[in-house]
């Protein structure tokens, strides 16, 4: 990959997904996208990549956006895990006893849950934690606040108001590295992503998991979600580690014959703990 890409996110200025395209990225330039609708059409039609979140260690999958990530045709490259460390920001004249409203992403609403609840705080969603901060700033209401992360500490315009306020503090997002074309990378491709429709039929979806296990493959995702437009009838995502070529043939050719269809959405290295 050449720094002459540039790389799509759902967000703002000091968002988690800009901050990690800033660790991993930091010779690239980025574009900012209020929804992963505009993500995946700048990625489709645009030579560029794109960073999704597809799932947290709270909140679980990221449902719109592995939605949205299917229907693209788009492949997986590359996959990051970023810690999540949420701040109840407030205007540099708020005080904690005053907020009575706050406003976030709504992934970090229900990842911050318990701390609303106890606190008894009217939530509101808004498209993106860090736009969030900005939200504020521009309302200058200071009995709202903003979840968001440590990007804004140093800001004088803001004061951070409690910290270390997640359900979990072992709180982490999984982040996909999607695009158009082949990622050059030195990294061993050794994890793979997809989506089974099994048939119909008593059995056929433990059929399926035992080719896996006949195969001595690791599944590391399985997931069941309901196939939009067809009421009853579901999916499954299904991630799992493998190097070798030959076994992922023998896997697809042994999965067709029992299920509906498989889709691979990519082949990646497997993302550091």
């Amino acid at each position: 990959m050449t720094n002459n890409f540039k790389i799509a996110y759902q967000g703002s200025e000091g968002s988690y997904s800009e901050e990690l395209l800033k660790k991993e990225f930091s010779n690239y330039s980025f574009i900012a996208c209020e929804s992963f609708t505009e993500l995946l059409n700048k990625v489709s039609s645009e030579s560029c990549f794109g960073l999704l979140p597809v799932e947290n260690s709270i909140a679980g999958t990221v449902n719109e956006a592995y939605e949205e990530l299917i229907n693209s045709g788009l492949e997986i490259f590359g996959e990051f895990i970023k810690k999540i460390d949420h701040t109840l920001i407030g205007l540099s004249n708020s005080k904690f006893e005053e907020i009575t409203h706050v406003i976030s992403h709504p992934q970090a609403l229900q990842q911050c849950s318990k701390f609303l609840q106890d606190s008894k705080l009217r939530i509101t969603p808004v498209f993106d934690t860090a736009g969030s901060v900005f939200e504020i700033l521009e309302t200058k209401d200071i009995n709202t606040a903003a979840i968001a992360g440590e990007h804004f500490k140093n800001d004088e315009r803001f004061k951070i108001l409690k910290e270390n306020i997640s359900n979990h503090q072992e709180n982490f997002t999984r982040f996909l590295l999607i695009g158009n074309e082949k990622l050059e990378s030195n990294k061993e491709n050794n994890k793979y992503s997809s989506v089974l429709i099994s048939d119909d039929k008593p059995g056929s979806l433990l059929k399926a998991l035992n080719i896996f296990s006949d195969l001595n493959i690791n599944l590391t995702k399985l997931e069941s979600r309901p196939i939009l437009g067809r009421p009853w009838e579901y999916k499954f995502y299904i991630d799992y580690e493998l190097q070798n070529v030959k076994t992922q043939m023998e896997l697809i050719d042994g999965i067709k014959k029992v299920s509906k269809e498989f889709i691979i959405l990519g082949h990646y290295p497997k993302a550091n703990p």
